[in-house]
C-alpha cells in the first residue's frame, strides 16, 4: 500500500484531504491582503510540506507562506516582520482550520532575486494554537503573538515557536514531502517551497 505522502502527492482521494486546493485559497488571499505593501517584491503560500501521519492517517502538515523583500533590503525591521506573519496567519488559518497543522512557516528571503532564490532566508514559525488565537480572539494582536514567541522560543530553531530562525528546506528532508500550488506553478519553481540558491544551502 501507497504511503500517505505517496498518495497525497499521486492525488489519491482516500486520502481524504485536497492540500492544494486550500494551498491555492489560502495564497489568494495572501496576495490580497499585501497588494501594494512597501519593500515586498512578491508573497505567496509556497508549498505545504507533509511531515508525517496522524493516528487516522490524516496528513500532518506545515503550511509555508514566502515574503521576497525588495533586494536593497539588508534584513527586515521587526515591525515589519510582524506585521507580514499577521498578513500570513490570516491567510492561512481559514483554509487550513480543517486540517492537522503541526506549525505555520513564514518565511522572508532578501538579498534575492525572488521568493525561489533567496540570498538569505529566515523563517518564523507559529503552533497552530498562537495562529487560531491571533485570527479569533478578540483583544489578542500582534504584539501578543510576538511576545508569546520570543518568550517560547528556545535554542532549538528546528521546532516552533520560533521566532527568527533559519528556513527548513522540506523537499531535502527524507521525513517530508511538499505539495505545491499557485506560486510554485507560476514561478516554474520545484516544490521545494523554500529553495535557497543563493544562500551556500543553508537556508
Amino acid at each position: 500500500m501507497p504511503s500517505l505522502i505517496e498518495r497525497l502527492l499521486g492525488g489519491d482521494e482516500e486520502a481524504g484531504v485536497d492540500l492544494q486546493e486550500r494551498e491555492d485559497l489560502a495564497h489568494d488571499r495572501l496576495q490580497t491582503r499585501v497588494d501594494g505593501r512597501p519593500n515586498v517584491d512578491d508573497a505567496g503560500v509556497t508549498g505545504v510540506a507533509v511531515v508525517n501521519e496522524g493516528p487516522d492517517g490524516e496528513p500532518v502538515t506545515v503550511p509555508i507562506a514566502r515574503f521576497s523583500l525588495e533586494a536593497e533590503e539588508v534584513a527586515p525591521g521587526d515591525e515589519a516582520v510582524w506585521e507580514l506573519v499577521e498578513a500570513a496567519l490570516r491567510a492561512l488559518v481559514g483554509p487550513f482550520d480543517d486540517v492537522y497543522v503541526r506549525h505555520y512557516d513564514v518565511q522572508f528571503t532578501f538579498g534575492d532575486d525572488g521568493l525561489f532564490d533567496a540570498g538569505e532566508c529566515r523563517r518564523v514559525a507559529v503552533p497552530p494554537e498562537h495562529a487560531d488565537r491571533l485570527v479569533t480572539e478578540p483583544g489578542w494582536g500582534v504584539a501578543d503573538l510576538r511576545e508569546a514567541l520570543l518568550s517560547g522560543h528556545d535554542i532549538d530553531d528546528a521546532i516552533a515557536p520560533v521566532a527568527w530562525g533559519e528556513c527548513v528546506d522540506y523537499s531535502r528532508r527524507n521525513d517530508a514531502a511538499v505539495v505545491a500550488g499557485a506560486a510554485a506553478t507560476a514561478a516554474g519553481a520545484s516544490a521545494a517551497g523554500a529553495s535557497c540558491a543563493g544562500a551556500g544551502g543553508s537556508c
